[in-house]
């Protein structure tokens, strides 16, 4: 889903007042009250809640797969690519902590089917992503084999969620990118193959 910049706008509206009021309170007067538009103009650009949601999920998904692109370009080891994966959520999250919030809130997907299998359908980009640089790794002998492929990228991935739920649960109460850089090298000492 292409997003006009008027689309942006709104669903950059409706990430703050999920993130800020939770998504009972995002609906379409609150949503026109906090752009100044009227409701009328809001449904011009979305038909309705479900598909502003989607929007947003649509542009999560643009980001993910603008730096997946990205690592796919450089010319690094598959271990250096997980790990610019890695940090540059991370970054992401520092930069938008609201989108944080809102995409680690199973509130939002856990009481509609075609949410659930939107966020399921990106979680599964980075799972793809993540397991052929993990086998990459292997082939070249950087990576341990003892350790099964869906196995490490749970830890990556989950590890990484948990940080990011504990720095917005603590009000942003410590430095996310330290924190998490200090996560991936353990999680780095954990999965390489020992020399």
């Amino acid at each position: 889903m292409e997003l006009t910049k008027r689309q942006m706008d709104i669903v950059n509206a409706a990430i703050r007042i999920i993130a800020r009021k939770g998504y009972r309170e995002l609906t379409i007067k609150n949503l026109a009250k906090s752009l100044a538009l009227t409701e009328a103009a809001l449904y011009r650009h979305f038909e309705s809640k479900h598909e502003l949601i989607r929007g947003i999920l649509a542009y999560f998904e643009t980001l993910s797969c603008r730096v997946l692109q990205d690592l796919r370009d450089e010319d690094v080891s598959p271990l250096e690519k997980i790990k610019s994966f890695v940090l540059d959520r991370y970054r992401l999250f520092v930069q938008n902590p609201d989108l944080g919030k809102v995409m680690f809130s199973e509130e939002l997907f856990k009481n509609d089917p075609i949410f659930s299998s939107d966020m399921l359908s990106i979680m599964h980009i980075h799972r793809d992503e993540i397991i052929r640089y993990l086998k990459e790794g292997q082939v070249l002998g950087i990576l341990r084999k003892d350790i099964r492929n869906i196995d490490i990228f749970r830890i990556v991935v989950g590890s990484m969620r948990l940080t990011i739920t504990q720095w917005n649960l603590t009000n942003y109460g410590f430095d996310l990118i330290e924190e998490g850089t200090k996560l991936w090298n353990t999680i780095e000492n954990m999965i390489k193959e020992p020399i």
